[in-house]
């Protein structure tokens, strides 16, 4: 049931990908699940089964939330470093964690994270004007405009590593693929169950970032 609430990665960045370059709408379902997925896949990425090139799949992240906050209306939670609940219409802290929950998206995991020190620099710019005017309540709106601060107007940040990603993407579905049914096997073949649950767990792991791997 969880793996349903996700796109694998490869197909996570592929839909990311095909929003910033046709400039389509995106679906804000989609757009969630791609989000949970990168999550996930940023969070295990260090373990045994799989590597990724982290700094430039942070930067999926980051995007992947600045079009969630920009481009559907909801409520916005926010703390300090400390983690103290910021009260609408206070100060906006320099650092410290947004929380994001799109109108329409109603699940209990449904509440997408992001530290405010990795914001976009215009976003973060918008959505401290919308706190302290409007409260915890944004919409679109709230982020249209010129993107320009008191200081000059804010570059659009750009995706980097692109060749590194999509073969990232590619190459580690085809891996994972492999050894999931290497561990199938070794847990079908194990007596002990200690040992075959660890072994469930990784392959569990595994269909958690790349989806299905069972063909």
């Amino acid at each position: 049931m969880d793996r349903r609430q996700k796109l694998a990665l490869d197909e996570s960045y592929h839909y990311y990908i095909s929003l910033d370059k046709n400039g389509d709408a995106p679906n804000l379902y989609k757009l969630a699940k791609c989000f949970k997925t990168v999550t996930y896949a940023l969070k295990v990425a260090d373990g045994n089964q799989f590597k990724l090139t982290k700094q430039l799949w942070k930067r999926i992240h980051q995007a992947l939330f600045d079009k969630l906050i920009t481009s559907f209306p909801g409520y916005v939670l926010v703390a300090d470093e400390a983690g103290k609940q910021i009260m609408p219409k206070e100060a906006f802290p320099e650092s410290g964690v947004v929380e994001f929950h799109p109108e329409g998206c109603r699940r209990a995991d449904d509440i997408f994270l992001m530290d405010v020190k990795h914001l976009y620099p215009a976003t973060q710019y918008k959505l401290s004007g919308a706190w302290k005017t409007k409260g915890a309540m944004v919409k679109p709106a709230d982020f249209a405009g010129p993107s320009c601060g008191e200081h000059g107007c804010f570059l659009q940040p750009v995706v980097l590593g692109q060749e590194v990603l999509h073969q990232e993407s590619q190459v580690g579905k085809e891996k994972a693929y492999q050894d999931w049914w290497e561990l199938y096997w070794q847990a079908y073949c194990a007596r002990d169950k200690h040992e075959q649950n660890i072994l469930y767990r990784q392959m569990d792991e595994l269909e958690q970032v790349w989806g299905n791997l069972y063909y």
